[in-house]
């Protein structure tokens, strides 16, 4: 190294231009090692114009052996942040070694190296004892943790450093945008990257001659400072695609996360159908003695009123509540608006249908069917069809029978899109019906034509009703006919069976995924409910707190075997405990290799 000349100033101008002979020399002369110029920067902070990693790291070490302060700190800037912004390795093992630490202000070295990359000086800070999950999740000014920039500028090893050492992926910043919502948006194949969070949550613990021992840590998908365990998969949901919630789902640790977490909360959602299955079959039943309006029935018809009122306001009231606290995109699912309209016309039909259907003056002018309205007559069979199809759709979300539910409505919206695409022939057909038939009751309106059009679509055609007088000679009508026959009963009905088909089978392939996305998200708006505010209050008896809120959290480690004891009692599925063990032996042997 050159020999400096004389540099005035003193130590400060000895550091800035990297001449380590001066900077000794002033330091052996007794020069104040934590002076500060006329900016207020130390000679340690001054450091930071040396351009030279050798040099820099040189001064470093002999400013911090003379007893230079690692956590001066001016204007935002420390001795560390400055050797990690130019990624001087060396000196931030140095500097933490004697002391120094992230910058106390909301933007500090974290979010530095999660912005710029540089996983090997974020293992070296990460691996530090000071270094704790509130560190890592400590938000700048704007609400970002170091999680948030990382997935921002698709640094994946950061990333995973950062989960690793307790990195929280429910946190939301400013843009109520959570760290699962950036890294869906922002990475390429997300799928991968959490895929690998999660195989890495399996550890072998330990193996001896007849058994193996895994642990599997869901701190990933439930973070402890987390009220809701549910709250990552949920922002999965939400945010992924299909193909990625496809992949994502189907992995072993959360296929078991939630078959544990079914497990505990499951008798939920068997009370939920037991309580709709009660609903429904008394609106059934309290609709037929409206119908007959059965005056010998009169106790009867009290019982199952209140029972009515009970139950349809409790799952009124379940309704809103699931509204309050879901995200927006729950307010699109058509259950949920299905089951406010069959509660609402419930209530409505229970309350007023005894004041209108006794009316012993009969109300002629309104009434029919032993007195009751025409109206109410109308809000009864859609409560009660709608009271059906709903239960229909929660015994379809049992495990044995989901399969068969998800087959029915892949097939219905299907149907639905097909019909609505080509809606407009099927208009056509039916006003040119309405006009060559217009003598038959069943096309004597547009609305009336439509109908029987639809029914036609299924076969029924009628040909010799509607071609028996002597109009049906003309060649028109039955062209017009001929086309119906062979545009809609042939093409479009076996266009419609054969999407049905296709559907299947690519159900099929996917089934297990889309069975688990329904299981994931009863568990998730069960979830928001039974830790809603409401029911935590200090007002609700401690015993129910324990039993619907304490009892639906899972343990964040779970330990499985694979013998054959251990099956029988947890009841764990061989296929998922075999794809459990393929990815920690591979990862084992992996680790070996390398």
């Amino acid at each position: 190294m050159e020999k400096c000349h004389h540099i005035h100033g003193g130590l400060h101008d000895a550091v800035r231009s990297g001449c380590l002979e001066a900077v000794c020399l002033m330091l052996g002369n007794g020069a104040d090692v934590n002076a500060k110029d006329g900016s207020g920067n130390t000679p340690l902070l001054l450091a930071v114009c040396i351009r030279q990693e050798e040099i820099y790291n040189a001064i470093v070490k002999r400013l911090i052996e003379s007893g230079a302060d690692v956590n001066a700190y001016n204007k935002g800037l420390t001795p560390l942040y400055n050797a990690v912004f130019y990624k001087r390795q060396e000196s931030v093992r140095m500097l933490l070694q004697e002391g120094a630490w992230l910058a106390p202000t909301f933007r500090n070295e974290l979010h530095l190296l999660a912005e710029l990359g540089g996983s090997n000086i974020l293992e070296i800070i990460l691996s530090d004892k000071r270094c704790t999950p509130d560190t890592v999740n400590l938000p700048d000014e704007k609400g970002w943790t170091p999680l948030h920039l990382a997935a921002q500028y698709y640094h994946r090893n950061c990333l995973k450093m950062l989960i690793k050492h307790g990195g929280d992926l429910t946190v939301v910043n400013s843009e109520d945008d959570s760290v699962i919502d950036i890294i869906f948006r922002e990475i390429i194949k997300p799928e991968r990257i959490i895929k690998e969070l999660l195989d890495e949550q399996i550890l072998m613990k330990r193996t001896d001659k007849y058994k193996h021992y895994y642990t599997i840590d869901f701190t990933v998908l439930a973070p402890k400072k987390c009220r809701r365990q549910m709250e990552v998969i949920s922002n999965v949901l939400v945010v992924a695609s299909e193909d990625e919630k496809t992949e994502v789902l189907q992995h072993p640790v959360i296929e078991l996360y939630l078959l544990l977490k079914w497990s505990r909360i499951s008798y939920f959602f068997y009370l939920w159908i037991s309580i709709y299955a009660v609903f429904a079959v008394f609106m059934g039943f309290y609709a037929t003695l409206i119908l007959h309006n059965y005056h010998v029935l009169h106790v009867m018809k009290t019982t199952v009123k209140y029972i009515l009122i009970l139950t349809s306001s409790g799952l009124l009231g379940h309704a809103i509540l699931q509204c309050v606290l879901m995200n927006r995109n729950y307010l699109r699912r058509y259950e949920l608006w299905m089951n406010l309209i069959c509660t609402c016309l419930s209530l409505t039909v229970v309350i007023i249908a005894d004041h209108t259907v006794d009316d012993s003056n009969g109300n002629a002018q309104h009434s029919n069917f032993s007195g009751a309205p025409t109206w109410l007559l109308h809000a009864t069979s859609i409560a009660v069809l709608l009271a059906w199809i709903e239960l229909m759709l929660l015994i379809g979300r049992l495990p044995s029978l989901g399969y068969y539910a998800l087959m029915f409505s892949t097939v219905l919206q299907n149907v639905v899109k097909v019909l609505l695409a080509f809606l407009c022939l099927v208009i056509g057909f039916a006003l040119s019906f309405s006009i060559q038939f217009r003598s038959y009751e069943q096309f004597s309106d547009p609305w009336r034509a439509l109908v029987k059009t639809t029914v036609m679509m299924m076969g029924e055609f009628e040909y010799a009703d509607l071609f028996a007088d002597s109009r049906g000679g003309s060649l028109l009508p039955r062209i017009i006919f001929l086309m119906f026959i062979i545009l809609t009963s042939i093409v479009l009905m076996n266009l419609m069976v054969g999407l049905a088909v296709s559907d299947i089978q690519e159900l099929q392939r996917r089934g297990r995924a889309r069975k688990l996305e329904k299981r994931a998200e009863f568990l998730c708006q069960l979830e928001k409910v039974i830790s809603s505010r409401q029911l935590n209050s200090k007002y609700i008896p401690t015993l129910i707190k324990r039993v619907f809120v304490r009892r639906s959290f899972v343990d964040d480690k779970y330990e499985l075997e694979t013998s054959a004891e251990f099956h029988r009692t947890h009841r764990v599925p061989r296929r998922l405990m075999d794809s459990i063990t393929a990815i920690a032996k591979g990862r084992k042997q992996l680790q070996e290799e390398n």
